[in-house]
């Protein structure tokens, strides 16, 4: 994955589709404000106009956003000095499979997982989840977006970039919620990927959840 990150980054900064547009759905829950806190996790925060629009329209203080790839950490810090939040919004390079960039008793308000969970395969997404539990606190809330199919026999596809291929795995509802069994679903919404995944069956679900 980490190959087909970089590679992905090595396109010019409009040619990514989250640089330039906000996800609906995500957008609006900040605005009405079902999104708030402090402390704010964004992870596989890409080029960080999540982070950012937590510190510009959240209320949020601090937004730590993390991602495997070097240059969208590059483009996040850009980013939050053009938009004047650079000391709020930081951003760190890391594996997510390895949880060690954090202590273990620091604790988020709102944790973000916008399409970073599909990337893990079935044996490594459980103690993923785990972390996540781990590092949000009591009443604090999850959002998660995943690829999910509606064909329940098929759990991934390939994507491919400049000759580089990474797998997505593909996670039903029923499966998010038992990955994050301590959380309670506040609301739940689905999105259309690209014309070309949305023919081949393929959709977004996308739960907002509350730590009990």
């Amino acid at each position: 994955m980490n190959s087909f990150l970089d590679k992905y980054y090595q396109k010019p900064l409009n040619e990514i589709p989250w640089q330039n547009t906000q996800a609906d759905w995500f957008k609006d829950l900040v605005d009405c404000g079902e999104i708030s806190g402090t402390s704010a996790l964004d992870l596989g925060c890409g080029t960080g106009k999540k982070s950012i629009y937590l510190a510009l329209n959240g209320g949020f203080k601090k937004v730590l956003g993390v991602d495997i790839s070097e240059q969208a950490i590059k483009y996040a810090k850009n980013n939050a000095q053009d938009n004047k939040v650079e000391k709020i919004c930081s951003f760190l390079r890391h594996d997510l499979k390895d949880w060690s960039f954090l202590p273990k008793e620091e604790t988020f308000d709102f944790i973000l997982d916008w399409a970073a969970i599909h990337c893990f395969t079935r044996d490594k997404v459980v103690n993923y989840a785990e972390n996540i539990s781990s590092h949000c606190k009591t009443s604090g809330k999850l959002l998660v977006r995943s690829f999910a199919s509606h064909d329940p026999a098929q759990k991934e596809f390939s994507e491919e970039v400049g000759g580089i291929k990474s797998k997505v795995s593909l996670f039903n509802e029923d499966e998010l919620r038992r990955f994050f069994s301590q959380f309670r679903i506040l609301s739940r919404n689905t999105s259309q990927p690209s014309k070309t995944k949305t023919d081949a069956g393929y959709y977004f679900v996308e739960f907002l959840m509350q730590k009990e």
